[in-house]
């Protein structure tokens, strides 16, 4: 009897501790400490599609030992990322692998750090030319090189050239550290090669589970860490520290404070003296301006490409139209862009149908709250669902096609002003390098298209599937091709 009685004192509290908050939103909870975890075999944006169906567009989904609030409709979405309870940015292992004694960054931090690190960073990336016609000349130039690499390689089957990848680097870069890699440049290959690693495969897949479960950070033993990526992870985020700690050093060596170079120098000499986290913050910083500056832009690129080669009549119609308005060596600059209304309706497509980042970024609550009529716990983990609001079939019609007519006016002319259309997120925390990466793929993409043409090799299949390890960024699988140059 006292044996039972002790057993019910102990499992009342536990149904309790574990059991579903009361005003939560419809979804999965599954079962104590491991909650229902996501199906290893079907991405994640079709799981949440299904479970849309059953539950609504506010989803609570417990994964693990943390309950995931998946926003599935754009007005849901712009109400709760502009409200200040839903812009922290979780503690998560692949936000914060980067961060040395916890030190956070520009993407990964919260509170006071953040705002200043973001207000400090804003300012001063301005000030070097983000947004403005004298980046556009680095951009120029990164295009220009770009294309005389590429002639090295056209007329064979080949995968597309790691260049492309390190123009987009270079223009990060020459912001960030005032130094750029030539194309050939086998320091430059490896450090961008780092890069695309980290975000397209090692931030990704099984090293998730670290999110769900943070114990396991300290708790799971060696082989699992090593089956789950963690220590592949460990490694390319020592190295990109210690790149970037090197990069900082040689920075505070030649420190000239009324000339400042870049952005470390700008944030250096920022810095509180009495402040030995801000060194770290900045070295966080750039690592993450790196690695999204980096990895976002040129896997739009390879889609970009890829969807050339994949609808021939839509690469050939906006070859004929960058001809007919800028000649073969002739580049153009942003604010030229309403010359060229397919070549943006065409962007804008890519960036719809492909929703590179289909979950965002995680945002968490930072106390207790409510939307739409359901209670939200502090600790929530918040995920804009992105992909929902491309795939609308209320806003747009046949949204599995890819129809960059949809962004054009009856009369030709270019129309962006789609409600739901947030390929860059939204609110207080919206991709700060948004206007960067508008001009950036811009510029670039009609560079390749005056100069080449771009066409699938003999036997190979483009797809365009969903790979179930893309949780971050969606990473379109590798293709072959050959690239022929234009006369």
């Amino acid at each position: 009897m006292v044996t039972l009685v002790l057993l019910l004192l102990l499992l009342v509290p536990l149904y309790f501790f574990f059991k579903k908050p009361a005003g939560l939103p419809p979804g999965p909870w599954g079962l104590p400490v491991v909650g229902k975890l996501p199906d290893t075999n079907l991405d994640i944006c079709t799981q949440v599609n299904r479970l849309r169906k059953t539950h609504g567009d506010i989803i609570a989904w417990r994964m693990g030992s943390q309950i995931h609030l998946f926003l599935c409709e754009y007005n849901i979405i712009k109400e709760a990322l502009a409200r200040p309870e839903f812009t922290d940015r979780p503690d998560y292992y692949t936000y914060t692998a980067f961060a040395e004694e916890g030190i956070l960054g520009l993407f990964s931090g919260n509170g006071l750090p953040w705002k200043k690190m973001r207000r400090s960073s804003l300012r001063h990336l301005r000030d070097l030319g983000m947004g403005k016609t004298r980046l556009e000349e680095t951009m120029h130039y990164e295009a220009k090189c770009l294309i005389k690499d590429m002639r090295k390689t056209t007329d064979k089957v080949q995968p597309l050239p790691m260049s492309v990848v390190l123009a987009v680097y270079n223009v990060v870069s020459k912001m960030v550290t005032d130094k750029r890699y030539e194309m050939d440049d086998p320091k430059g290959l490896e450090f961008v090669n780092n890069i695309l690693l980290t975000v397209g495969q090692n931030l990704q897949g099984p090293v998730f589970i670290f999110n769900l479960f943070p114990a396991l950070v300290t708790l799971a033993p060696s082989f699992l860490k090593k089956r789950l990526g963690f220590y592949e992870l460990q490694e390319l985020a020592n190295f990109l520290i210690d790149a970037t700690s090197e990069i900082i050093k040689e920075h505070k060596a030649k420190l000239d404070p009324s000339q400042p170079r870049d952005l470390i120098d700008h944030l250096l000499i920022d810095q509180e003296p009495s402040d030995s986290n801000e060194e770290l913050s900045i070295r966080t910083t750039v690592i993450e301006l790196f690695l999204a500056g980096t990895e976002t832009t040129s896997t739009m690129m390879k889609w970009s490409i890829l969807y050339f080669m994949k609808y021939p009549d839509v690469q050939h119609k906006l070859q004929e139209e960058i001809d007919s308005v800028f000649p073969k060596g002739t580049l153009p600059y942003y604010h030229e862009r309403n010359k060229l209304p397919y070549v943006e309706a065409t962007i804008h497509e890519i960036h719809r149908i492909v929703t590179l980042a289909p979950m965002a970024a995680a945002h968490v609550t930072s106390q207790d709250t409510h939307l739409e009529g359901y209670s939200i716990p502090k600790g929530t983990i918040v995920v804009p669902f992105l992909e929902c609001c491309h795939n609308n079939p209320l806003v747009w019609e046949n949204p599995d096609q890819f129809n960059p007519g949809r962004f054009l006016n009856p009369d030709g002319t270019f129309n962006a002003r789609r409600e739901g259309f947030i390929p860059f997120s939204i609110g207080r925390r919206a991709c700060m390098g948004e206007s960067l990466a508008r001009v950036e793929l811009f510029v670039l993409l009609v560079a390749l298209l005056q100069n080449f043409t771009f066409t699938k090799a003999p036997g190979e299949v483009l797809s365009t599937e969903k790979d179930p390890n893309d949780i971050i960024i969606k990473v379109p699988k590798q293709y072959n091709l050959i690239i022929t140059e234009r006369q």
